[in-house]
């Protein structure tokens, strides 16, 4: 039976173990149903990979300040780092990129953190100062963007759907002033959230525009047994329900349990949803959730 069987009351269990075997597997930890399992897993990985995962969190860190067009010399300062280890509790900054690396806490976090700090410290640019004194005039007449989403108290704004969250129609959302970008636009169950509310002067209200025929991008995550022409159901039932698919990739672990990654394109969350109803129920497939 595959690792992730619910066992029932009166089950006999027989573990059959491998020498090839180096460890628990990073997959473990989205079924393990005890905090005291998920925690003892984690322990082995940061343990036991330390200086793999503090490269890789260098790296995952690297490559995110580069994606929001900043530099490690602008936020790696040294009082920003201290905020970032005295907020989180890390002993050192290498118990800070060994914690991203083996995905104990988020880049996003670390980020939000560390951008926080840098604009308590700096002016801001003169573009982003008239984004913050039109948003002021709430009582200003508004127009849809052509985003598909109204900032309120701003006409023709520069928008841009954050890629940790990839909101849709119908999602509650909420807006964020950026350094020079316009406005960042998060569904409000986003796990960034929390850390932009440390700035609320940059929070602002923001809604869906009426009638806006518009796409959206959506990242889907699912995870089934492995078994033959599962990637042609999961397409056969993207074209039942009418969702357009981007991409679809598919990889299989050493505990026989496939991952696959697929972007689709909707117009609202009711398309979205029936989606993910219909991948819920292909066979073989167990878990089903769109990636935050």
């Amino acid at each position: 039976m595959p690792i992730i069987t619910k066992l029932n009351n009166g089950d006999i269990v027989e573990i059959i173990t491998t020498d090839t075997a180096k460890g628990p597997s990073r997959d473990w930890l989205k079924f393990v149903q005890s905090s005291s399992a998920r925690n003892k897993i984690l322990q082995w990985f940061k343990k036991e990979e330390r200086e793999e995962n503090i490269e890789k969190g260098k790296d995952y860190l690297q490559k995110e300040i580069k994606k929001i067009g900043m530099t490690e010399a602008q936020l790696f300062k040294p009082e920003y780092i201290n905020a970032v280890l005295e907020r989180y509790k890390f002993a050192n900054i290498n118990d800070m990129y060994s914690s991203v690396g083996f995905g104990a806490i988020s880049v996003g976090k670390i980020i939000s953190k560390l951008l926080f700090e840098y604009r308590k410290e700096h002016e801001e640019e003169n573009i982003e100062e008239k984004i913050e004194e039109l948003a002021k005039k709430r009582k200003q007449p508004t127009k849809n963007s052509k985003s598909g989403v109204i900032v309120k108290g701003i006409d023709n704004c520069l928008v841009k759907f954050s890629k940790c969250c990839n909101p849709v129609p119908g999602d509650e959302i909420i807006g964020y002033i950026t350094k020079g970008r316009g406005v960042s636009i998060h569904r409000k169950d986003c796990i960034n959230v929390k850390e932009l509310f440390e700035d609320e002067d940059r929070i602002i209200d923001v809604e869906w525009a009426q009638n806006e025929k518009a796409t959206y991008k959506v990242e889907i995550e699912i995870h089934s047994n492995d078994r033959d022409g599962l990637v042609a159901d999961i397409a056969k039932e993207m074209n039942n329900v009418k969702a357009t698919m981007l991409v679809i990739n598919s990889k299989v672990n050493r505990e026989r349990i496939v991952i696959t990654e697929l972007t689709l394109e909707v117009e609202n969350i009711d398309e979205l949803n029936r989606a993910l109803k219909a991948l819920r129920k292909i066979d073989s497939v167990y878990d089903v959730k769109r990636k935050k």
